[in-house]
């Protein structure tokens, strides 16, 4: 006997009520894919903490929590939830009219991309208020955007500006202060191509961050492209930025020292 498979039916049990431009089947099944990645990431993460001393677990702790609220984003999308309708500005695709838009896209970047970049300035040995500046800016990049997305007029590119300003303050702190933090951590000096290392992921990350105002504008700014297209346009980037980049710098923290980053962890108390 066979046992026949209905396949995908996120969207049959979730459909996009009062929506004229959406998610169809097959950016479900690209949104199913990612999550599995993601949740794989995350696992691949909680594996090679066991591997290192308990005290020196700070970058897995923080990609693994990155992870897993992707992984959450991501299935939130796969099943065709966390979104909201929002009339176009533009016309381009299909004419206008009602566009989804993911909200909860918004919500795993706003909780997931600041540990990423607590991570990268971290193992360049920046400072607390750096990092915590860094950290809120990666914020207000976020949430502008995300507000920029929900607005139907074209005061959306004012949130847009907003979002670009906060990036250029990120990016400067990584390319630059992080830089020159980098160099002068002894560990950087014992390992000469720490800094190299270091410098191609920040400038690789700056890519892929100019790439992610690109999508904004072609999806949720311009209705340029469709739902569809967005969803794999900003899958490939959300890939690329966790499971690639964030794992390199993951790789790179065997090669300093923990207590010249100030990351360490104190071993936990016991009784005998």
């Amino acid at each position: 006997m066979f046992v026949k498979r209905d396949g995908n039916e996120a969207i049959e049990i979730n459909p996009n009520y009062g929506t004229d431009i959406h998610l169809v089947v097959n950016g479900s099944d690209w949104y199913w894919t990612v999550f599995s990645i993601m949740s794989v990431t995350a696992l691949a993460y909680v594996t090679a903490a066991f591997f290192v001393p308990r005290k020196e677990r700070f970058f897995h702790y923080t990609s693994i929590a990155a992870a897993m609220f992707s992984a959450i984003a991501y299935f939130s999308m796969a099943s065709n939830l966390g979104w909201a309708g929002v009339q176009t500005e533009f016309s381009h695709y299909q004419g206008g009219g009602i566009r989804q838009v993911f909200y909860a896209r918004y919500i795993g970047w706003f909780l997931a991309s600041p540990l990423l970049i607590i991570n990268m300035a971290f193992l360049a040995g920046l400072s607390w208020p750096t990092v915590l500046f860094m950290a809120a800016m990666q914020e207000v990049y976020v949430v502008a955007r995300l507000i920029g997305a929900l607005i139907p007029s074209d005061y959306k590119w004012g949130y847009f500006t907003f979002a670009v300003a906060a990036f250029i303050l990120v990016w400067y702190n990584l390319g630059y202060v992080a830089m020159q933090s980098i160099r002068s951590l002894h560990s950087a000096t014992a390992y000469d191509k720490l800094a190299t290392y270091f410098g191609a992921l920040v400038g690789f990350l700056g890519l892929i961050y100019v790439l992610y105002q690109i999508a904004w504008g072609l999806s949720e700014g311009g209705n340029v492209i469709s739902p569809t297209s967005e969803g794999v346009f900003y899958g490939v980037l959300d890939i690329i930025a966790l499971p690639l980049v964030n794992s390199a710098v993951v790789y790179l923290t065997r090669q300093v020292d923990f207590a010249e980053l100030g990351v360490t962890i104190p071993d936990p108390v016991t009784k005998a």
